[in-house]
């Protein structure tokens, strides 16, 4: 049996501030963007979910942004786990050829 795995996504107006109208699960992100037209009219969009946002912030030019009150700042990016694991294996190899650099010193 197959399992479908749901993401999520942030649906966004097409107003002129992008407002983040919703977050919520998908399929895919045809069907999400499908819907966030449907909603909220033709230039909306669909984005998964990798800014750390709620309903009201906003997105201009493909930038998140968090809103507190007049005060808009960059929302956080939330890695993906092959983003994450990427990292964390680069950062691994570094330790491994740091210890291995310590290891040698110490031997000659």
């Amino acid at each position: 049996m197959k399992r479908e795995f749901a993401k999520a996504f942030i649906l966004v107006d097409n107003s002129e501030d992008g407002t983040v109208q919703n977050i919520a699960m998908f399929n895919d992100y045809e069907e999400a963007n499908r819907a966030a037209r449907a909603a909220y009219g033709d230039d909306a969009f669909a984005e998964e979910y990798k800014w750390l946002v709620q309903t009201g912030d906003r997105c201009h030019k493909g930038i998140f942004y968090t809103v507190d009150g007049d005060m808009e700042e960059p929302a956080e990016y939330i890695p993906t786990d092959s983003e994450q694991i990427s990292q964390l294996s680069n950062e691994n190899a570094e330790l491994t050829i740091a210890l291995a650099d310590l290891i040698g010193g110490v031997s000659e």
